[in-house]
């Protein structure tokens, strides 16, 4: 699989509920993901909230995506009735998304 449950998910909401192809839909989730650290692989249903209530908006809006934030805000709904009733196996946790963010700038020679 190329992506958790939750990020699957989005991206058929976003390629339904839009005028994105299943190319831009993907594209656009995974570059506000790799904005904040989050892997497609892995994102969980309440990371992906908050994606939806912060960031995901913009993005939608310079893709020219009509009501982005009324969108977002119902997905954001839909996504936390889900993430209620179902748990990704590896959901981060604040120590790892840490590590992770330690590490990457390690490796770009700031620390």
């Amino acid at each position: 699989m190329t992506g958790s449950n939750t990020f699957e998910w989005l991206c058929a909401e976003l390629e339904v509920r839009t005028a994105l192809s299943k190319l831009e839909a993907r594209g656009t989730v995974r570059l506000v993901l790799k904005d904040v650290g989050l892997d497609p692989a892995t994102v969980s249903p309440h990371q992906m909230h908050v994606v939806l209530l912060r960031l995901l908006a913009p993005a939608l809006a310079k893709r020219k995506v009509e009501d982005a934030d009324a969108l977002c805000k119902a997905l954001a709904e839909e996504v936390e009735a889900i993430g209620q009733h179902h748990t990704e196996p590896d959901e981060d946790t604040a120590y790892a998304v840490f590590d992770r963010l330690e590490s990457d700038t390690t490796r770009r020679g700031r620390k």
